[in-house]
């Protein structure tokens, strides 16, 4: 059935969440994709044959060979008419006959005023003026996309007028929505002027229902460049989640300094953790391990503890290290447990070695939870066969009796058979 769907212009990363840049065609704007999908099952066969042709040539690329088969479709005046004048629209733009194009356009319009390829071909429009002398003016459009697409436009050819519209959208009565699009486009904008309004709504200046898109636009359009505007926004604001959006921003750009000076410095309990856990998604292992040895708070070593997990690989070691090292039996323990879930055969060697060396059974039931969420059931039933303390045994054989191993379902038959 062919896509109603459109790509939205506003994507998501995780926490970042971010627009896609407008499309350069109408097709890529407007499709997830291909620039032509089967529609819905046609009444005539005929047509649905004729449009199937259509779809291949299109996809293909064989511009020639698309254009007489959609005159064959309009021909039959059938439910796929007006899609017929649109992508012979599309095929004359993709020829480099911008006025026929514009004049399919024009006809669709007039034809099918209810056709629900209207603004496919508006976009289209929209594309084609934009490289001309006369582009579509945003305030022209009423649908929200078409506006922003108009806009977009407008900016790209360096058009006076499409700053202060720009900003009449941002701080005018319209959505939430298209402020959050138009925001995006002006984080595009290398100009004076668009960069210093952008600089204000990172600043809280304007727009405050802004601030925190804007802080993680800037850091993915400046990158390094915006450090030292973020670093005076972490440092005047008093509001969590700016900071935190600033936090974020360090991750995006890369700049493990500024995010120890936030873990360091930081009065607010859950900030300072939120940038130990940014440093650990760095992988910023010896940072890290140099404000653990530094600090005396339990709650921060745990919090350092839990971000080497983040730290993949490169944390593995350095949990090693504390989970052998560590006086505080708590945080050993918890050192233990996060090596299962960074897994590894090292940490699978270390983890053993810790269990046949410790007196510490609470420890030892570390080893086995970590070998439990790292699934590692052959060890897990080596240490069941040769462990004699009850307790511990049964601890082992109830990690088994969970576990959709084969090894683990052998020795569960084999205790059932005992």
């Amino acid at each position: 059935m062919r896509t109603n769907r459109w790509i939205c212009i506003m994507g998501l990363c995780g926490a970042l969440t971010l627009p896609l840049p407008l499309a350069a065609t109408s097709s890529l704007l407007l499709y997830n994709g291909g620039p032509l999908a089967d529609d819905a099952h046609a009444d005539d066969p005929h047509e649905n044959q004729l449009y199937s042709q259509t779809t291949k040539a299109i996809n293909e690329g064989r511009w020639s060979d698309a254009e007489p088969l959609l005159d064959q479709v309009f021909s039959l005046h059938g439910r796929r008419a007006d899609a017929a004048i649109y992508w012979k629209a599309y095929v004359k733009n993709k020829e480099g006959r911008s006025s026929d194009a514009l004049e399919a356009c024009a006809s669709l319009r007039q034809n099918y005023p209810q056709s629900t390829w209207l603004k496919e071909c508006s976009a289209l429009v929209i594309e084609i003026r934009g490289k001309s002398d006369s582009p579509v003016q945003p305030q022209a459009e009423q649908d929200e996309e078409l506006k922003l697409l108009a806009l977009n436009s407008l900016m790209e050819g360096g058009n006076a007028n499409a700053l202060p519209i720009l900003q009449q959208i941002l701080e005018g009565q319209q959505s939430e929505r298209l402020k959050e699009r138009a925001l995006f486009v002006l984080a595009q904008n290398q100009s004076k002027q668009g960069q210093e309004l952008l600089g204000q709504i990172v600043r809280g200046e304007k727009n405050p229902n802004l601030q925190i898109k804007a802080i993680r636009l800037l850091a993915v359009a400046q990158g390094s460049n915006s450090a030292s505007t973020l670093e005076s926004v972490y440092g005047k604001s008093n509001d969590p989640s700016v900071k935190r959006a600033v936090l974020d921003s360090y991750l995006v750009m890369n700049d493990p300094e500024r995010l120890v000076q936030a873990a360091e410095h930081e009065s607010d309990p859950e900030l300072a953790h939120h940038a130990i856990s940014e440093l650990g998604a760095m992988g910023a292992v010896s940072r890290l391990s140099a404000i653990y040895n530094a600090t005396s708070s339990k709650e921060v070593k745990a919090s350092i503890l839990n971000a080497y997990v983040a730290s993949g690989s490169k944390g593995a070691d350095a949990l090693a290290a504390f989970a052998s090292s560590e006086q505080d039996p708590d945080l050993r323990r918890k050192a233990i447990r996060n090596m299962g879930a960074n897994g590894g055969s090292a940490a699978i060697l270390t983890l053993l070695a810790i269990y046949s060396k410790s007196s510490d059974e609470e420890s030892k039931r570390a080893v086995t939870e970590a070998l439990f969420v790292a699934g590692d059931a052959h060890d897990l039933v080596a240490m069941a066969r040769s462990e004699k303390d009850p307790a511990a045994r049964r601890n082992i054989v109830g990690k088994l009796a969970v576990m959709h191993s084969k090894e683990a379902t052998d020795y569960m038959l084999e205790l059932l058979n005992k």
